[in-house]
């Protein structure tokens, strides 16, 4: 089976129409058989895409912090729980499970963890596919400063390759469906 990760926000405190998207990307992982590795809370977007999955028949796996194991923050839904010591062991071990990344709507956290995986992909540690789910046009702020970072020089627009921007939930799992890794630039600087 491969699992995905998927980064998002924690909080209940959001428009509505993004747990709609949240629950879409869930039953679509569920149908196409793709487990789900993720931050393993109970609350936000998080948990609407780990309960959608489930209630769809799919597989998930939470990675937690030992500092987040509370009751009441953690899912109790989960087939596997994995606990880390931290949160660098947490996210390390997201990408060692998971055979692509997709970002929801966030905060800091969701992009730091999508920005770290774009960086290791340009650097050539891995060649997974990475999504921005652009629900609401969520991420075009964030676009269009990727668009200044290449307009700048400060990255190379070859490297618009190593992540995908959907628009729909439907659209992530045709990029997923139909991904080949990219030819990107050997040398990651100009």
């Amino acid at each position: 089976m491969k699992k995905i990760a998927v980064y998002c926000s924690s909080s209940d405190q959001i428009d509505p129409g993004y747990f709609e998207q949240a629950a879409a990307i869930g039953v679509l992982m569920a149908s196409q058989q793709l487990g789900l590795v993720y931050g393993g809370g109970m609350v936000g977007l998080m948990g609407q895409v780990a309960k959608s999955l489930k209630a769809a028949g799919g597989y998930t796996i939470g990675v937690v912090p030992e500092a987040l194991c509370i009751e009441g923050v953690v899912n109790t839904i989960d087939d596997e729980l994995i606990v880390t010591p931290d949160m660098h062991t947490r996210k390390a071990k997201m990408i060692e499970l998971s055979d692509g990344f997709i970002s929801l709507p966030g905060g800091f956290g969701t992009l730091e963890e999508v920005l770290e995986v774009m960086t290791l992909k340009q650097l050539g540690y891995h060649s997974k596919p990475i999504i921005f789910l652009n629900a609401q046009g969520y991420y075009d702020r964030l676009v269009s400063m990727f668009e200044h970072i290449y307009a700048e020089d400060f990255a190379k627009p070859e490297y618009r390759q190593l992540y995908y921007i959907a628009e729909s939930p439907a659209s992530a799992m045709e990029y997923l469906d139909s991904y080949h890794p990219p030819d990107l630039p050997k040398k990651w600087f100009l």
